[in-house]
């Protein structure tokens, strides 16, 4: 005949284990993931990952804007443990390239962190969920979709122009700045970074795809203001835009 303590103690670890089974059965890290729009990075690292209780499957890919390297389609497999990931990324033929771990940094956004030294993979990378994740939209209380110019302003040097589309955090479009002595016209510049706030993080390249300039964009009063983080002699350094 088994013990009052017996069943106790039984039933005490059956629910802890019944806790920590339900606590890693969520989809945390279900969706499609980009690095796309952080202008910190030194390429676009993408995710589509698949969780199954505590068991992550999907893929990856990553492609260097410095030396044009691409890693080509990874299978990445893994394990949740406490709100973490932690992730091997095989190549096509099945060999390990890498581990790292992924995690929630807050409700649209995941860390990545690499746990080996492959020149293959950033070190460290924000994801960025692509529509599939929950909250999206609550980013910033402030969209950028419209279009801006600081046309009126009488103490600018030339004017800056933008046309922009903002869904969830990534934001995207056009720009052009051109000077009031024509000496210069930058031509359609494209623009792309995401929102964290109220403030959009963005980098410009122009027809050729190079990255020209980085900036923000960010409420003023009752409009919007931006200013370069960079020092390109292309663009403004700073201006008020009005819708």
């Amino acid at each position: 005949m088994m013990s009052k303590g017996f069943i106790v103690t039984t039933a005490i670890l059956s629910s802890i284990f019944t806790s920590n089974v339900t606590a890693q059965s969520g989809k945390l890290f279900s969706g499609k993931f980009s690095s796309e729009g952080d202008v910190t990075a030194s390429g676009i690292m993408t995710m589509e990952l698949s969780q199954t209780d505590a068991k992550i499957e999907g893929v990856s890919n990553y492609q260097s804007t410095t030396d044009d390297s691409d890693s080509g389609m990874l299978s990445v497999n893994g394990y949740v443990k406490n709100n973490i990931g932690y992730i091997r990324f095989r190549d096509q033929r099945g060999n390990a390239v890498a581990d790292g771990n992924i995690s929630i940094k807050d409700a649209t956004t995941l860390y990545f962190k690499q746990t080996t030294a492959t020149s293959l993979l950033p070190s460290v990378a924000y994801l960025y969920g692509k529509g599939s994740y929950p909250n999206t939209a609550s980013v910033s209380k402030k969209s950028y979709t419209g279009s801006y110019s600081n046309e009126g302003d009488t103490t600018a040097k030339g004017i800056i122009s933008f046309q922009m589309t903002q869904s969830g955090s990534k934001i995207e479009g056009t720009a052009n700045y051109k000077t009031n002595n024509d000496q210069l016209d930058t031509g359609i510049l494209s623009v792309n970074g995401y929102v964290k706030g109220d403030t959009a993080y963005i980098r410009f390249r122009d027809q050729k795809g190079q990255t020209i300039a980085d900036g923000i964009l960010f409420p003023s009063g009752s409009n919007t203001g931006f200013k370069q983080t960079t020092s390109s002699n292309i663009l403004p350094i700073e201006a008020i835009l009005y819708r």
